[in-house]
């Protein structure tokens, strides 16, 4: 596992791998699977993902932060401010 995040880690600090001949070099000469070697050559998303055992959907959620203010206060800003719309909750994916 380690020699894959080693390469992955390599990929995204040398800019010179940016080129297909440089790309397709750096893996072939990587200690990996073969399907491993495939999968990145390829550039199968998926798979890689199913031989790394990755969890790729990460859920973010926000919440509107609870007001700390005395009701004695709020109830005097609600006579003399009009109310805001109501902050809803949203679920975001993360890719």
């Amino acid at each position: 596992m380690s020699n894959i995040i080693q390469l992955l880690e390599r990929m995204g600090q040398d800019a010179s791998l940016q080129t297909a001949e440089q790309y397709n070099s750096a893996i072939n000469a990587a200690e990996l699977s073969s399907e491993l070697k495939q999968s990145l050559l390829t550039k199968n998303i998926p798979s890689l993902e199913k031989q790394l055992d990755i969890c790729p959907d990460i859920y973010c959620v926000f919440l509107p932060a609870e007001d700390e203010d005395s009701t004695e206060e709020s109830d005097e800003q609600n006579d003399s401010e009009p109310t805001s719309p109501e902050i809803t909750s949203t679920l975001y994916k993360c890719a």
